[in-house]
């Protein structure tokens, strides 16, 4: 490399540990901007950076104090969101620096989901009907209006916390007195206490894995999602590139596209999540970076040789942008799940996975005595096989029969005290 460059990322964390990893591979000085000078050590990114900022990621002015006050004050040449929660922060932060990055009020939209559905509905992008409530009676109302089944959810979170299908009135209460309850998200990010009534979108989901440049698509693959049975919508598998629909391919990428602009997001990376409906693709939402659960970090690589961390990390740097496709293969990601609530003890059929043939990887996220739970949200997922094959149709079906092939063994004193209990109250 030529010139070596100062590159901070706020709280790199899940899909953000690969940002660090690609400017640290790429040679660059890799600073860390931390809620905890643990974190390195609790996300997985120990040995690929080279300083750490201690500041609260969840404050603008904390975040640009701590730069100010750090020996990289003004010395730093891209500043890079790594973590959802704090982009729009990130952006403002970035903005007043004289950096590269996502407009702010296009990070504010894309993190704030009542803000994103006024922006689609005011540049007819198709999305879903919504009310943003903030009671179980303007809930009831909304509800109501739009027409039963609809979707309940928090207006600034993600993983599919706290999003419930809601079928009737009595079901729509249940699930209003818990989510008034949820208060804090991830990394201690307030939970805001606007909620959004949404029209149920009916059909199967997408993910459209896009980098734009001044509004137009450099490369662009959708990616398949399979989600569990409601009243969840926890997605269990993705393949890449989609299998099924491909005759409406294009319409899927076009009104990702268009979701994009409705933001404000014209340049760099993109995973904008579609539903097929009946009426045709419409928004779910947008996010301003490259797709998380291992779909940019594993299925875009396997399936077309594309790092779009690197990519994305060049976009900052304002350096050329190599998004070639170097392969046409496929890949796919299938999670393990619990179907009941229980105390995990093991996995049987997992052991020995990674040798099977067109297997990447495997991970395991429990441990002995964990407790688990039927997958309410991402979080309630208990591990996944990442596979790879040369068409689409292949590596879904090898993920597939392999993840179906684990079962969940409980503890039997579980098991045993369950029983106990049952017998005595009988």
């Amino acid at each position: 490399m030529a010139t070596v460059k100062t590159v901070a990322f706020v709280e790199p964390s899940f899909y953000g540990v690969s940002f660090a990893r690609a400017a640290y591979e790429q040679g660059h000085r890799v600073i860390s901007i931390v809620s905890s000078l643990d974190n390195p050590q609790k996300y997985g990114y120990e040995g690929i950076y080279h300083d750490l900022i201690l500041a609260d990621i969840r404050d603008e002015e904390s975040i640009y104090g701590a730069i100010a006050q750090s020996p990289y004050a003004g010395q730093l040449d891209a500043l890079i969101p790594a973590t959802d929660y704090a982009s729009h922060l990130t952006a403002k932060v970035a903005e007043r620096l004289g950096l590269r990055g996502v407009p702010y009020e296009a990070a504010l939209r894309s993190r704030n989901k009542d803000l994103a559905r006024e922006a689609y509905a005011e540049h007819g992008v198709p999305s879903a009907k919504f009310r943003k409530v903030r009671t179980y009676e303007e809930a009831a109302a909304a509800a109501s209006e739009i027409g039963y089944p609809v979707v309940l959810k928090p207006t600034n979170c993600a993983s599919s916390q706290n999003v419930y299908f809601i079928a009737s009135e009595a079901e729509l209460q249940r699930a209003i007195e818990i989510i008034v309850e949820f208060k804090v998200t991830y990394m201690d990010f307030k939970v805001r206490e606007d909620y959004l009534i949404e029209e149920y979108l009916d059909g199967p989901e997408f993910s459209v894995e896009l980098f734009v440049r001044d509004g137009q698509p450099l490369f662009s693959a959708v990616t398949e999602k399979l989600t569990s049975p409601l009243p969840y919508f926890v997605e269990i598998a993705h393949t890449l590139p989609t299998p099924s629909y491909k005759e409406q391919e294009a319409a899927i990428i076009h009104t990702a596209v268009e979701a994009l602009r409705a933001i404000g997001i014209t340049n760099g990376p993109s995973h904008v999540e579609v539903k097929l409906s009946s009426t045709g693709p419409r928004i779910i939402e947008v996010n301003g970076r490259p797709g998380g659960d291992n779909i940019s970090s594993d299925l875009l690589v396997q399936a077309f040789g594309i790092d779009i961390f690197e990519a994305t990390v060049d976009y900052y740097l304002d350096n050329p942008i190599n998004l070639d496709k170097k392969q046409h293969r496929a890949a796919a990601i299938a999670y393990v799940t619990a179907d009941r609530d229980g105390i995990f003890e093991r996995l049987e059929g997992f052991d020995g996975i990674d040798q099977q043939e067109g297997v990447v990887r495997s991970h395991l996220g429990v441990a002995e005595g964990d407790a688990v739970s039927v997958a309410r949200s991402s979080d309630d997922r208990l591990g996944y096989i990442i596979t790879a094959g040369d068409t689409p149709e292949e590596a879904k079906e090898l993920a597939l029969e392999l993840a179906g092939r684990v079962r969940v063994v409980y503890r039997q004193q579980e098991a045993i005290a369950a029983q106990a209990q049952a017998q005595a109250q009988a």
